[in-house]
């Protein structure tokens, strides 16, 4: 059991109806503020075919886009939502300091680890059997992601590594792990009273709002390993951490491939099977180590997180 908090005694289905109304609220609020937005930069009405929306021309305005629709369909939603159902809103998202630096290295590993994980399960994604009628489908819709993302990632300066560096790396790090983690699996382990549920449904959901079916088992599995990492630590800021080197990694590559003139800039790279399995199996030590290490720390602030009952039964979980 984690701590409540200080819940209000809120019901789960209502804190989970609460959570989805104040997201529709956001997102209608961000396609708003995006429309304004663009009219105010661009002095032009908002086209309605995404080829117009991404391109070159527009770089800047699409940065501050992407920007303000994740801050309001991710980041607001939540912090409204923890303000409701609990006393104490930012400690319930996992707003605290409560790590040590065994823990920041022990993040690292793992993120080096990430990669051939992650490359393994796209080539397993690849070889999966689907339909020759769905396989065209999600063909279609990945090139038209992969499309979109060649246009509003377009790395040619330093100054705009630097943009991407915020926009695409460090901002969804923060309003998505907050909603995912800080939020969303916050939500479930309560309601599930235990972790796993929680993450495999978090990263489920986390995966699919990507929308790439062959990305599909690499967000999964990132979503898994930041889902444990903030239950074991209670630390949302370990989270994002791990997923703003873990974005910044690729568009760092990326900047390099371009400013080196590459023509595949390709930064998903599959890696092979047996690569995946001995990462995977790293990777269990690390979390293993990770575990022990996070018990220990969370036992070094009882007095901070009372009532004391709620403590030990959370940290006996842990341990």
């Amino acid at each position: 059991m984690l701590p409540d908090y200080n819940s209000k005694n809120i019901k789960y289905p209502s804190q989970l109806a609460i959570l989805l109304g104040l997201t529709g609220g956001g997102l209608i609020i961000g396609s708003l503020a995006s429309l304004a937005i663009w009219t105010m930069m661009t002095g032009q009405p908002f086209p309605l075919k995404a080829e117009d929306i991404l391109q070159p021309k527009y770089y800047q305005v699409n940065m501050v886009l992407q920007a303000v629709s994740t801050f309001f369909i991710f980041f607001v939603p939540v912090h409204f939502f923890a303000a409701i159902c609990y006393r104490k809103p930012f400690k319930y998202m996992g707003f605290n300091f409560r790590f040590n630096n065994k823990q920041v290295l022990l993040v690292i590993a793992i993120l080096i680890l990430t990669f051939p994980l992650s490359g393994a399960l796209a080539t397993l994604n690849k070889i999966l059997p689907i339909s020759e009628y769905w396989a065209t489908k999600f063909k279609a819709m990945e090139l038209a992601r992969e499309a979109q993302e060649a246009a509003l990632i377009n790395i040619n300066s330093f100054s705009r590594f630097i943009i991407s560096l915020i926009v695409i790396a460090l901002l969804p790090a923060i309003f998505e792990e907050t909603f995912f983690r800080g939020g969303m699996q916050n939500l479930f382990t309560r309601w599930f009273k235990g972790p796993w549920v929680a993450i495999i449904l978090t990263a489920i959901i986390f995966s699919l709002i990507h929308l790439s079916f062959y990305g599909f088992l690499v967000r999964f599995a990132l979503g898994m390993i930041l889902g444990f990492i903030f239950y074991y630590s209670g630390s949302l800021w370990l989270n994002i951490l791990l997923h703003f080197l873990f974005n910044g990694v690729q568009v760092t590559a990326l900047y390099i491939m371009t400013m080196h003139g590459a023509k595949d800039k390709n930064v998903e790279d599959n890696f092979p099977l047996w690569m995946g399995l001995i990462a995977l199996a790293l990777l269990l030590y690390l979390f293993k180590v990770f575990k022990q290490t996070s018990a220990i720390k969370q036992s070094q602030h009882v007095e901070e997180i009372r009532p004391d009952e709620e403590f030990h039964n959370w940290t006996a979980k842990n341990s």
